[in-house]
């Protein structure tokens, strides 16, 4: 039941801004927003989640994580509840802004829960049922979530998590035990500092997706500003959020390393994949999602199986073998072409995810193995502030690259014509009906445009590339760091 509980608060912090950009439209109709701000609606929960979530997970170790649990719960369902009734815009965003807070709790919580209730011997495998739990009840919130905003309106769109929220609520409360507290005080410069971080960081690769900005830029500097101030509170208090000793194990390092890179590596590939199936195929926006559904669903059962595997042949031998699996999908991607069937398609998205999924249970392990009695919620937190960074970092630097290779191709394309970079931009503004069309020749925004489908293949091949970069080096730090261990 403890299993249970905690997979369906995993599922919440996941499945509902999935939810919410799935049925974007819909609810922004509803409330006439528009285009702009309805992006930052859409991402405003996330925002949050990563301010708080070291926070979270340091308020559990102080005041018992069950008990935060159940304060991220019942968050859930106010906030969520709040977002449907809203009457206006600036309601819709005070309720987002709300239920980010609230999943922070939920998947800065969860996993030290699930961590603190088992033996040593159990972990593993209760880990990773929980993950399974987790995948296979976020994977049809989104669709649930369309279906009942078509069916009763916009704000039924909501309904979904305070009653997932409710059932966890009270299988919590019921079955799950109480953990030790941590005797310490609470570090509000830490916690307040690693907010910031991970706030700008995230911001800023959010703003540098489509181009180097200003604001962009700032946020980063910002971020890693005061990411460094963080480090130099952590050291110095004698009471700290985040004990940086655990970085002192190799074991420990190399399970982080291996998430910041699959998620990079999951969160650019949908990206590539969604480009190379709507933009360049010109298939519907629903393909792409009918595909991740099976494809999730593989990743639950590998996420339910990776525990067990794990207790017979070790962690490092399930997280280099989920490695090994996000590699071959991506060296599947290298073959695409623009007839690419759409088996191979689905054979490459099945590939990445569920390596993805394999590689979750034993970093969780590894960290969670790591951390001292006392910071299994601060050491939780990092975890999915990690995994949320890199699966931020993948689209906004995969998406940066892959449109300089894009320009670089079309200006190589167009050589004879004397075209240059800028000119390249202008053309295909030019195609798309965009300001500044008179400073390119018509034919030569024709030829890019003839050439713009088999441009963006190659820039695909070469991304697919530098993305197996990251899962190399996963695998060698794995295989040095992460020594094999008695079953």
């Amino acid at each position: 039941m403890t299993v249970i509980a905690m997979g369906l608060g995993y599922a919440i912090s996941i499945g509902d801004p999935t939810s919410l950009s799935a049925n974007l439209q819909l609810v922004s109709a509803g409330l006439q927003i528009s285009g702009t701000t309805s992006t930052f609606v859409a991402t405003l929960a996330t925002l949050t989640m990563a301010a708080a979530v070291l926070s979270a997970g340091a308020l559990g170790d102080l005041y018992g994580m069950r008990r935060m649990y159940l304060v991220g719960l019942s968050g859930a369902i106010a906030f969520s509840a709040l977002a449907a009734a809203a009457p206006i815009p600036a309601a819709l965003m005070v309720a987002r802004a709300g239920v980010g807070v609230t999943l922070a709790f939920l998947i800065g919580l969860s996993l030290a829960l699930t961590n603190a209730v088992f033996p040593p011997g159990r972990r593993a495998a209760a880990i990773a049922a929980y993950f399974g739990v987790g995948y296979a009840v976020a994977t049809p919130m989104p669709a649930l979530s369309g279906a009942l905003g078509h069916a009763i309106g916009w704000r039924a769109c909501f309904f979904v998590v305070p009653i997932i929220a409710a059932l966890g609520l009270l299988i919590t409360w019921r079955y799950v035990p109480e953990t030790v507290r941590a005797a310490r005080r609470l570090d509000l410069t830490g916690m307040a500092l690693f907010a910031v971080a991970l706030l700008g960081l995230i911001f800023g690769i959010s703003r540098i997706e489509t181009g180097i900005n200003t604001l962009g830029l700032t946020a980063i500097a910002v971020g890693l500003v005061a990411a460094a101030a963080f480090v130099m509170q952590e050291l110095r208090t004698p009471h700290p959020a985040l004990d940086m000793h655990v970085f002192r194990s190799g074991r420990f390092n190399a399970a982080v390393t291996a998430g910041v890179m699959f998620n990079i590596v999951l969160g650019g590939s949908m990206v590539l994949l969604a480009f190379y199936l709507v933009t360049i195929r010109k298939e519907s926006h629903e393909l792409f999602g009918l595909l991740l559904i099976p494809a999730t669903a593989m990743a639950a059962v590998a996420a339910t199986a990776a525990g067990p595997t794990a207790n017979r042949f070790g962690p490092r031998t399930v997280l280099v073998g989920g490695l090994v699996t996000m590699l071959a999908g991506l060296l599947v991607l290298r073959t695409f072409d623009l007839t690419t069937s759409r088996a191979v398609v689905f054979v490459t998205t099945a590939l990445i995810v569920v390596g993805g999924a394999l590689v979750t249970t034993p970093q969780a392990t590894i960290m969670m193995g790591s951390a001292p009695a006392d910071l299994g919620g601060a050491v939780s937190a990092v975890k999915s502030a990690v995994n949320e960074g890199g699966y931020s970092l993948g689209p906004a630097l995969f998406a940066l690259v892959g449109i300089n290779l894009f320009l670089t191709d079309s200006v190589h394309d167009l050589s004879g014509s004397g075209i240059t970079r800028t000119e390249a931009q202008q053309a295909l503004l030019t195609t798309h009906g965009g300001r500044g069309a008179h400073l390119v020749n018509p034919e030569q925004a024709r030829l890019l445009v003839d050439q713009a489908a088999h441009n963006a293949v190659d820039a695909i091949h070469t991304l697919s590339l530098i993305m197996a970069v990251g899962p190399i080096a996963a695998i060698m730090l794995a295989l040095w760091l992460i020594k094999p261990q008695a079953r």
